[in-house]
């Protein structure tokens, strides 16, 4: 067993516990408090003085999918516009994660998502960064499907003279095989259809559609086109969210914000922070990523979206949970990763201070599984 001892906790949820033992078995947390007496045999981490954290998590990226330099991509099937049949889980490479050495950021777990240039590209999954094998690595495969109505899919598709090359194009190849999955469900003679197979827990709402839109207008078109189909619409890149955004408030649409640190994107200047605080002060869940059409790799990347958004007004504990419980929800992997609490695996981050606040914080340790990977013989990578 190893406790952390007499640290400022804040648990993902917005609380903060002062002087507070973390006490954590095997992979899990398995008690929290102050004062907790262990045997002498236990590993003790002196947090006093330091800020404790649940493991950040990435909501949208491709770490594992794209090797160094770009130069190894098992990411985009790019045959078709159309492909929800694609699943991200067996692209995914363990060294490649771990080359990426994320968990030095605090970030523990991470969103892994197909291509955003295809209209439908596949299902999503969650990995933690540091593992010796994909599966073991695995929180959950089939957390969502991704979807891109953006310029992505038009710039690469356009190229060939092949739909889509307008938003409408997109809108209605997504419409389409919305249609077909529908009525694919409702026979009960029917030819296996691996397109139409591939989405039925799509429209049944049991897993979330991630749409990739960059602009209010491509959401308030998304919003209208999708408003008569059963799904649950998670906007991702979404830099044009604000509080009249088609229907928001009222349908309660999940949120996930690109990449805000890409000086190059002129999507970022769309960015109301204003009213991204109120959405948040209303109850919209709202997450912060590096993900949309310009995906990041850099390690770095989440915590300067988060320094963003703090920098710009969001309250410094919204902020928090924008990377820890509510991309947790957003994934639906919220039972075991995203906060500080007993049961859920030992996934914890001890900074020196507050790196939300300020850029002297210093991470000191990074618990993935109740192991502390900057001090473990790491796992050889063949990088």
């Amino acid at each position: 067993m190893t406790l952390i001892r007499g640290g400022k906790v804040y648990d993902g949820k917005g609380n903060i516990l002062e002087d507070t033992d973390i006490l954590m078995e095997g992979s899990t947390i398995k008690d929290i408090g102050q004062d907790i007496v262990v045997s002498e045999d236990t590993e003790i981490f002196d947090a006093k003085g330091k800020v404790v954290f649940p493991g950040f998590i990435e909501s949208l990226n491709v770490w594992g999918c794209v090797g160094p330099g770009w130069g190894d991509d098992d990411l985009g099937e790019h045959s078709d516009p159309v492909n929800p049949e694609m699943n991200v889980v067996y692209s995914f490479d363990q060294d490649s994660m771990m080359f990426q050495r994320v968990f030095e950021y605090g970030i523990t777990s991470a969103g892994i998502v197909p291509s955003t240039s295809n209209v439908l590209g596949g299902y999503a999954a969650v990995f933690k960064t540091y593992g010796k094998h994909p599966y073991e690595m695995l929180v959950k495969e089939r957390v969502a499907m991704m979807s891109s109505i953006s310029k992505a899919p038009k710039n690469l598709y356009g190229k060939r003279n092949i739909s889509p090359m307008t938003k409408m194009g997109a809108i209605a190849l997504l419409e389409q095989a919305l249609i077909n999955a529908i009525e694919y469900g409702e026979k009960k003679d029917k030819d296996y259809d691996s397109k139409s197979e591939a989405l039925q827990d799509i429209i049944n709402g049991h897993v979330p559609l991630f749409v990739n839109c960059n602009t209010k207008a491509e959401m308030d078109a998304i919003e209208l086109a999708l408003r008569g189909f059963p799904v649950k619409i998670v906007f991702t890149g979404a830099f044009g969210i604000g509080d009249n955004t088609g229907s928001i408030m009222s349908n309660e649409y999940s949120i996930i914000l690109g990449d805000l640190a890409n000086g190059m994107a002129a999507a970022n200047d769309n960015v109301d922070f204003e009213s991204i605080q109120k959405l948040i002060d209303e109850g919209i869940d709202i997450a912060i990523s590096s993900g949309g059409d310009n995906m990041s790799s850099g390690k770095e990347s989440l915590l300067w979206n988060a320094i963003l958004c703090y920098k710009n007004g969001i309250d410094s504990e919204d902020v928090l949970k924008m990377i820890t419980s509510i991309p947790a929800k957003i994934l639906g992997v919220d039972s075991r990763v995203g906060s500080i609490e007993i049961g859920k695996d030992a996934d914890i981050v001890i900074w020196s201070d507050n790196p939300i606040k300020t850029y002297a914080a210093k991470v000191e340790a990074t618990f993935i599984n109740g192991e502390n990977i900057l001090n473990a013989r790491r796992v050889d990578s063949c990088w």
